[in-house]
């Protein structure tokens, strides 16, 4: 799709309607920052601190005792920081002045992984359409989430990256003041270039050319900062590096839905691209294309099973207008599946219980089928229809989710690496996945 970059990135107000976001911002995957006023009434902004100061026993209080992983700023090992593990209590002295001469960034930490983030913050309507958290809390294989805390004094920094699983990202500056450099997507190439061959992990330094330049040899890059309760938004795949320059804490969520999946899905496809390039002297080796998948799930953080696990959740949750708890009380019991207590299901047994329920609501309803067939001659664009009036934004959304969800597994299903793995014939729902393949030969 081509875009328009604007020379700067534009501020959205309170007055910003959901619509507004989701068709300027979120579709065609573009950045903005949101004002402060959006997050004013937020509990962390006034609990962490006060006067621009952060009180760092408030933050760590919940987390007495318990080992936190952060990163050595000074310090590189393969183009990123150094991981060290200490404690609370430990952070909380370096915090106070015992400088033991390293820069220490508390980050990536699941700080509401056990607390209920609706304590700390309001998630904003433009956010909401979160595939990723929402199937994070839905899953009964393992506890995690994609909600996060950053806290770090000045001078800690982020290394240029693109998000997990070419994600988007959303972060709300609590206390303090970043600077960020974000790219295009492409421009890194000009930076590999630029760099002998490979990306700078600090472009700090470098000099750049105006967003929206024209055959520019310099790279496009915006460079701003981001001030005290300023939310930024960040697109898939635009490379990205952050600076802060006083003490900051905030609080960022990594998600994706309709309007990012199919970026997510062509990532983890030159991943797996990677994985196999690099193994491929051992491809004669029985369970190859098995092992490869767990060599993707080690580098990327998952792999095609977990994803399309993912896309049968929102395609059976969209289509029921259910939550995930209400899907979750759907579910067949794991006992009635595998004999096994369901009070740690296991993936493949949760996958099972999806598609016994999507191939259940399929067999019910036809129409559904009929649906899934019909869904490639629609315009791709055809919910943007429902958006005209603000009422029926919601009901947008879910249609452009159903929309997607369905896309995406129909481009999953022809997939060849997919069908090596055998992922659509083992599962109650197989006869469905069949039907989709003859539709697309």
């Amino acid at each position: 799709m081509a875009i328009n970059i604007a020379e700067s990135v534009p501020y959205l107000d309170k007055g910003c309607r959901y619509v507004d976001f989701y068709t300027r911002f979120l579709h065609p995957n573009l950045p903005c920052l949101f004002t402060e006023d959006h997050t004013k009434t937020w509990p962390a902004r006034s609990r962490w601190g006060e006067n621009g100061f952060i009180n760092i026993d408030t933050v760590l209080k919940p987390f007495a005792g318990q080992e936190l992983c952060v990163a050595n700023c000074q310090e590189f090992e393969f183009g990123t920081h150094p991981m060290l593990t200490m404690s609370a209590e430990d952070y909380q002295s370096y915090w106070k002045g015992v400088d033991d001469g390293k820069i220490l960034y508390l980050k990536d930490w699941h700080y509401f992984r056990n607390l209920d983030f609706n304590d700390f913050y309001n998630l904003p309507v433009y956010f909401s359409s979160d595939w990723l958290n929402e199937f994070s809390d839905f899953r009964t294989d393992c506890d995690d989430d994609f909600r996060f805390v950053y806290i770090g004094p000045k001078g800690t920094w982020t290394p240029l990256h693109t998000d997990v699983y070419c994600s988007y990202s959303w972060s709300a500056n609590i206390i303090g003041l970043k600077r960020w450099w974000i790219l295009p997507p492409g421009e890194e190439k000009k930076l590999i270039g630029l760099n002998g061959g490979s990306l700078p992990p600090d472009i700090s330094d470098y000099n750049f050319a105006k967003p929206g330049s024209e055959n520019s040899v310099l790279p496009q890059c915006y460079v701003f900062d981001q001030r005290p309760g300023e939310m930024f938004f960040v697109p898939s795949g635009w490379y990205h590096q952050v600076l802060n320059l006083t003490d900051c804490v905030s609080i960022n969520n990594n998600w994706l839905n309709a309007c990012n999946v199919g970026f997510v899905w062509r990532h983890l496809q030159s991943q797996l691209h990677e994985v196999k390039r690099s193994c491929s002297d051992v491809q004669s080796t029985p369970g190859w294309n098995e092992a490869c998948q767990d060599c993707l799930k080690a580098w990327e953080g998952w792999n095609y099973a977990e994803f399309f696990l993912l896309l049968k959740y929102i395609l059976l949750s969209r289509w029921l207008s259910k939550t995930w708890q209400e899907i979750r009380a759907l579910l067949p019991k794991a006992s009635m599946i595998s004999g096994e207590s369901d009070a740690l299901v296991p993936l493949r047994i949760l996958d099972e219980q999806v598609e016994s329920l999507l191939s259940s609501t399929a067999k019910n309803a036809p129409f559904f089928v009929e649906w899934l067939l019909e869904i490639p001659q629609k315009d791709e664009t055809y919910w943007l229809k429902l958006f005209v009036e603000e009422e029926n934004v919601f009901r947008g959304v879910r249609e452009h989710d159903l929309s997607q969800a369905a896309q995406t597994i129909r481009s999953m299903l022809m997939d060849s690496d997919l069908q090596s793995l055998g992922l659509h014939i083992r599962g109650p729902a197989a006869w469905l996945w069949k039907i989709l393949i003859d539709n697309q030969q």
